[in-house]
Parts: C-alpha cells; sequence; structure tokens
C-alpha cells in the first residue's frame, strides 16, 4: 500500500459529523503529511511498512476557530495515537494498537 495524494478525512473516532475542508495531503518522497486539521495546518513526517503506521508528532499552526477545536484535537491525537492502516476498495483506516479505529480517510482526485 502506498499513501499518496489527497484524503478527506470522514470520519474521527466515529464522529462524522465533519467539516468537508478536513483534507490530508500524504507525499511519499520525504514521508510528509501536511493539511488542514480542522481548524489549523499541521504537517508530520510518517513511516508506513505493510500494515504498520507511525507518524511523527504533528507541528501545527495555533489560530482559534470556533466550534473547531476539539474536532482538530482528536485529529491530532489520533495521528498520534496511529499504529496500523487498512485500505477497503474506497477508504483508508487508521488503527491504534488496541485495534479502534481512529481516522476513516477516503482518496480524492
Amino acid at each position: 500500500m502506498t499513501l499518496d495524494g489527497n484524503y478527506r478525512v470522514l470520519e474521527v473516532k466515529g464522529e462524522k459529523e465533519l467539516p468537508q475542508d478536513i483534507i490530508f495531503n500524504f507525499n511519499p518522497v520525504g514521508n510528509r503529511v501536511s493539511g488542514n486539521a480542522g481548524c489549523n495546518q499541521f504537517s508530520a513526517l510518517y513511516h508506513l511498512k505493510g500494515a504498520q503506521l507511525e507518524f511523527s508528532t504533528p507541528m501545527n499552526t495555533r489560530k482559534f476557530c470556533e466550534g473547531r477545536m476539539e474536532i482538530e484535537r482528536q485529529i491530532l491525537a489520533s495521528l498520534e495515537m496511529a499504529s496500523r492502516i487498512e485500505e477497503t476498495e474506497s477508504e483508508v483506516v487508521l488503527f491504534a494498537k488496541n485495534d479502534e479505529p481512529l481516522l476513516i480517510l477516503t482518496k480524492i482526485e
């Protein structure tokens, strides 16, 4: 599996009512992910080996957005807790070590 390009976040820890502009961009050159975490821009490194996936601690800008900070906090925390990835026909699911689904993404063209 290769993470490459733009992915929309569909679900964060079971929460499906998300803004449409939460987009991750995975760049396999340099193993970097960046994008919008709900309010602020973020960037992190990732390491993908088979189904094992780890992220570095994300760096992000620090502006305040009314009503969006909790989702952003959950997204950034989910990146740090991710340890495994599964790909279905239309989605990519990131899991914690305890197999709890953290994030569900879908590739956008």
